[in-house]
């Protein structure tokens, strides 16, 4: 089974996107997966992340925005997570009081099974533990960050 440390590593994390718009934020964690190795084609892969165009899970102050492609240009699922302090607006969708403060992009094997789900799924359900939402925004390192993600799964 495929878990959240396996795919996101602590070097693909930025605990301080400067980004004002949701591609910006998208196309600055896509260049923390250039050069790794399960990237096999960097441009494919993040043009079939940029083509894709991401909704954020805006419900009740979530603030989430997952970012995904499915490709042959990755030979395994790779991601990578940001997160801007001082959120990012969505454009028709969030407002300023409820901007995006967690961004996640994911590359997915075409030929890849459904184990991705369960990947994405862990995350989307962050949205109902406000606790940890806030823990992840306020994480001091990208490795305390991944473990809040880790063991938010292991509870699952």
């Amino acid at each position: 089974m495929i878990s959240i440390p396996t795919v996101l590593k602590s070097s693909h994390i930025d605990l301080s996107l400067s980004a004002s718009d949701p591609g910006s934020a998208v196309k600055s964690l896509l260049e923390l997966l250039r050069g790794d190795l399960r990237v096999m084609k960097w441009d494919e892969f993040s043009q079939a992340v940029m083509v894709r165009d991401a909704s954020p899970i805006t419900a009740h102050g979530c603030g989430i925005l997952i970012a995904h492609g499915r490709t042959n240009s990755v030979g395994s699922l790779v991601m990578a997570a940001g997160v801007s302090p001082a959120g990012i607006p969505f454009p028709s969708i969030s407002t300023d009081a409820n901007p995006i403060h967690l961004v996640f992009v994911a590359g997915i094997p075409a030929a890849f099974s459904n184990d991705y789900l369960r990947v994405v799924g862990t995350i989307a359900r962050l949205c109902s533990k406000e606790a940890l939402l806030a823990s992840l925004r306020k994480a001091d390192s990208p490795a305390t960050f991944l473990s809040l993600l880790s063991q938010e799964e292991d509870r699952l």
